[in-house]
């Protein structure tokens, strides 16, 4: 790094982004299991979304030249983690809180029509991805639910993998919000949420 004719700053600055990139494919396939254990009550998909937003957080940290070349890069992923993991508990008990208020029984109701997981693709998530606006993005997914490997997608669409991450989370977030919308909507509830562009 030294004689690559990089400044000090922007080396370090390579050097912390380059250790994060290096510590993606292991940190987001076992860090959700591990949050999932120390808070149950979160899904492991709302465990997958902490971590993911713990990374792209810690990224731009590093983009910006915010983290020293010395941080602990894995305990500094943890902490971010769990600590959306906390807002998201909190964030759902607000939520619950507001239900009971209101008298609502949403268990009961949601548990009543269970769908089996082919079912829910069919049904919900195919359609919620073909409803998305053409893009990379939006191709991401379809393969992706196609049964199609990272390495197979990224070398289809001509991306590197840290793109195709970047694209299938924010195509996730998006299809979550407007499946949320749907459930809610088949609850009875009248929010807006889920609306929003992707």
């Amino acid at each position: 790094m030294v004689g690559d004719g990089l400044d000090g700053e922007s080396a370090t600055l390579t050097d912390v982004a380059q250790r994060l990139l290096d510590l993606y494919t292991w940190f987001s396939a076992s860090e959700p299991s591990v949050l999932q254990h120390a808070f149950p009550r979160l899904s492991l998909a709302s465990c997958q979304d902490a971590v993911q937003e713990a990374f792209l957080a810690t990224g731009r940290l590093a983009a910006a030249g915010r983290l020293p070349q010395s941080t602990d890069l894995v305990a500094y992923l943890r902490r971010a983690a769990r600590n959306r993991a906390v807002s998201d508990i909190r964030r759902q008990a607000r939520a619950d809180r507001r239900l009971a208020v209101k008298g609502g029984d949403a268990p009961a109701v949601a548990t009543a029509g269970v769908l089996s997981s082919q079912d829910l693709l069919e049904d919900l998530v195919i359609p919620a991805i073909r409803s998305m606006k053409e893009s990379r993005r939006r191709r991401v997914v379809e393969l992706q639910s196609c049964g199609w490997s990272d390495d197979r997608i990224a070398k289809e669409l001509g991306i590197p993998l840290s793109r195709l991450y970047r694209d299938r989370y924010e195509a996730v977030r998006y299809l979550r919000r407007k499946l949320t919308g749907h459930i809610q909507a088949g609850l009875g509830k009248n929010n807006q949420h889920g609306k929003k562009g992707d």
